[in-house]
């Protein structure tokens, strides 16, 4: 079957809210994706599949069913971390290309993965949305011209309220937050090539919802991401980068852009996201990367980039004196 030519053949595995809410809109307003078959652990859930998308897709209460199917050529695969490991594994060895939304925990299969993927010739996306959005690609684009000299830190900074629906004690409250990194210390690491020398959760007093955390590289740069996951309505999204020859400051939800150099000369544009915006700016892009990468038979994500990312996982669990998930 050419790809190119035709639509591709989805499964969905999993169809909880956050999959309701971000790309199966996505999927279903584009016209080179067919979506063949769901599988879910309720039928409560199977039912809701068959109203939303169309009554002749066919359902099924175990993944495996699924993967079976000749004819489904893709997965989108959101369930809980605990499961989606050995899901993604199974999926690639059933000949599969994969969409899958994180928390992942690899432990040291990642080379196993990766040679899995290189030997079937299948695409791997996990979906770390941020780092995908326009205006970040224009901002590494940015660090890759050297106008502004040699990089020094970023920070990502989140302001929500997510935190007042929550009814945690501290211990939840940090693997609460170290799960969250997985969306936001992406975009602070994919700036920098170096090893990871150390990263610390710094909270606000004794409110372990409002803090940062910061990760420092071997070659002086520090990532951050700064969170108050507790006083802010709404949502408020912004992305720095400090250079030695100036910096940058970006709204990642509008794609509001400023560059200033050495001298103090500003320039401003706007690189807004793909609209309309499905649950969080940047899953248009992440859902086309993926999409086009099954297509065109390329690779467009580095799985190594995922791995600095439990590596930065592990050492927070470290410092909080946590055990980090399996």
């Amino acid at each position: 079957m050419n790809i190119k030519n035709n639509p591709i053949k989805l499964g969905l595995i999993g169809l909880g809210n956050w999959a309701k809410e971000a790309y199966l809109p996505i999927l279903l307003n584009r016209d080179d994706v067919e979506i063949l078959a769901v599988s879910a652990r309720t039928n409560k859930t199977l039912e809701k599949a068959k109203n939303i998308i169309n009554k002749d897709i066919k359902l099924f209460n175990n993944y495996e069913d699924l993967l079976d199917q000749p004819d489904i050529q893709a997965v989108f695969i959101g369930i809980p971390h605990t499961d989606s490991a050995k899901v993604v594994i199974d999926s690639i060895n059933k000949d599969k290309h994969v969409f899958v939304e994180p928390p992942l925990y690899f432990g040291d299969r990642y080379d196993y993965i990766n040679n899995l993927v290189i030997s079937k010739n299948k695409s791997i996306h996990i979906d770390v949305e941020l780092n995908f959005l326009p205006v970040i690609l224009k901002c590494k684009e940015i660090l890759d011209s050297g106008n502004l000299g040699k990089i020094l830190s970023s920070k990502i900074e989140l302001k929500v309220d997510w935190s007042t629906e929550l009814d945690f004690n501290i211990e939840q409250m940090k693997k609460y937050v170290i799960e969250l990194t997985t969306w936001y210390v992406p975009v602070t690491d994919m700036f920098t090539s170096s090893e990871i020398e150390s990263a610390k959760y710094i909270n606000s007093k004794n409110n372990f919802d409002i803090g940062s955390i910061e990760v420092k590289y071997e070659n002086g740069y520090i990532g951050e991401w700064k969170f108050n996951l507790r006083e802010h309505p709404g949502m408020n999204l912004t992305f720095e980068i400090v250079f030695e020859q100036g910096h940058i400051n970006c709204d990642l939800s509008t794609g509001d852009l400023t560059v200033i150099d050495k001298n103090g000369n500003k320039t401003t544009q706007n690189i807004p996201p793909k609209l309309p915006v499905f649950a969080f700016a940047g899953m248009q892009e992440s859902v086309e990367m993926f999409l086009n990468s099954v297509k065109t038979g390329s690779t467009t994500f580095d799985l190594n980039m995922y791995r600095n990312v439990k590596d930065i996982h592990s050492k927070l669990y470290s410092y909080c004196g946590i055990n980090e998930p399996k």
